[in-house]
């Protein structure tokens, strides 16, 4: 199956499981069983300037999927800049007002660097998934 996007596509199986990877970063992406759109992306390896194709594919199949809950899981991420800020508002900008953005198991210092750039006011933050 694959799922048309604005800026291309993301091919995904019968499961709803996408997987990319380019320079460090690897996104995997699937939505989950119920039918209401929530989505699950598990960001790992190092997210910088380079990893910006990859994170802009994932924006661009949230702006045409139009989830209700998107979970970020950050546990994997081993460096994170300002790129990672810009891919949060951006994610955040392709959802309905009314869904919810959760990021989740942040390392320390990538957590620090979400609040010092105050994306709590765009997010959850959470140690763990409820």
């Amino acid at each position: 199956m694959t799922h048309a996007t604005q800026g291309g596509t993301m091919p995904q199986n019968s499961d709803g499981f996408y997987q990319e990877s380019d320079h460090g970063l690897t996104l995997t992406a699937r939505t989950l069983p119920g039918g209401d759109r929530r989505t699950y992306l598990c960001l790992a390896g190092e997210i910088d300037i380079a990893s910006s194709a990859v994170l802009s594919k994932a924006v661009d199949w949230l702006t045409a999927l139009g989830p209700v809950i998107v979970l970020v899981d950050l546990a994997e991420l081993t460096f994170a800049c300002s790129t990672l800020s810009n891919f949060v508002v951006r994610v955040r900008q392709s959802m309905p007002d009314d869904a919810e953005l959760i990021l989740w198991r942040a390392r320390p210092a990538t957590e620090w660097m979400l609040r010092v750039t105050d994306m709590a006011t765009i997010a959850t933050i959470r140690d763990e998934a409820q």
